[in-house]
């Protein structure tokens, strides 16, 4: 009988922490002033594992990040959460308010959102919180982590650019034109007019930001805050060159993960990536997954 109360026990106890770290999604509000942005919490309750916040490339982006049938940002807090690892995902301020975009800079567009996320989550007990980035948001991680450094346990960058959005748009704008047979001409007019499209102040701000100058200072002032650089070598929107820029900056002091078939996306293709692949579902490599959850639960 004893024996039997003994098991009975024993397989409560592992019905109650199963429990304890099951995974649920629940909802969630980034409050930064007069803005609420709506989001998504995936946590089991332990403020004491990691966390994620991830943070939009460039556009009014909804809180998964779609892309056509493609949901990058759903896809990797599922993945993760199977690894232990929680996360928070917000819908972007400019696919909420649609008044105001013209005078919108990145600051307010996304870096104060994304601080102010942090914020919350370390005001909330968490104790080991990473910001992932991707795209523009990778672009911008330095200039969010610097305001949010004390607070966080690293950064990821997710296929973002070292160069300005401008310089982006020019790049990508040239190959998709060389794609399609264009000639020169016809590229250039079609860099100008979507430069031109671009609002002034955004603009400015976009020319005046350089992300290596705050690498130094990130490098020199938070010797502990852990960075994972993550790049595909199919990628069209955010090119090789920017991963050796990226290289440069953070020497040894970084992870780096290459991927030579992936796309912006993260999902192997076996030829450089095109806007058509976009609208067909793809799963995220495997390997990306490994590389990011081993970075995250890595004792420091």
């Amino acid at each position: 009988m004893k024996r039997i109360f003994a098991l009975s026990l024993t397989f409560l106890l592992f019905c109650l922490v199963g429990m304890a770290q099951k995974f649920e999604a629940r909802d969630y509000c980034v409050n930064n002033g007069a803005v609420s942005l709506p989001a998504t919490l995936l946590a089991n309750g332990d403020k004491a594992a990691p966390i994620v916040v991830f943070v939009h490339g460039s556009g009014p982006n909804d809180r998964d990040e779609t892309l056509g049938p493609n949901k990058l940002f759903r896809s990797l807090a599922d993945s993760l959460a199977v690894r232990g690892i929680a996360s928070l995902r917000y819908d972007k301020r400019t696919m909420l308010y649609k008044g105001g975009a013209d005078t919108l800079t990145y600051r307010e567009e996304t870096v104060d959102d994304a601080v102010q996320a942090v914020r919350q989550l370390h005001e909330a007990g968490y104790t080991h919180i990473f910001l992932e980035g991707h795209s523009l948001g990778g672009h911008l991680a330095p200039l969010i982590a610097e305001a949010a450094a004390p607070m966080l346990s690293g950064v990821i960058i997710l296929s973002g650019n070292v160069g300005n959005i401008q310089s982006a748009i020019e790049s990508q704008l040239h190959y998709l034109g060389r794609q399609q047979g264009a000639s020169e001409v016809m590229i250039r007019q079609s860099i100008d007019q979507m430069l031109a499209a671009l609002p002034v102040r955004y603009r400015q701000y976009d020319e005046a930001y350089t992300p290596q100058p705050v690498v130094r200072r990130l490098l020199a002032e938070h010797p502990d805050l852990r960075w994972l650089i993550v790049q595909g070598g199919h990628d069209y929107q955010v090119t090789m060159a920017d991963y050796y820029m990226w290289q440069r900056m953070f020497g040894p002091r970084a992870t780096y993960f290459y991927g030579p078939t992936l796309d912006h996306i993260l999902r192997s293709l076996p030829a450089m990536a095109t806007p058509q692949d976009y609208m067909a579902p793809g799963e995220i490599d495997a390997q990306v997954i490994t590389a990011l959850s081993e970075f995250i639960n890595a004792k420091p």
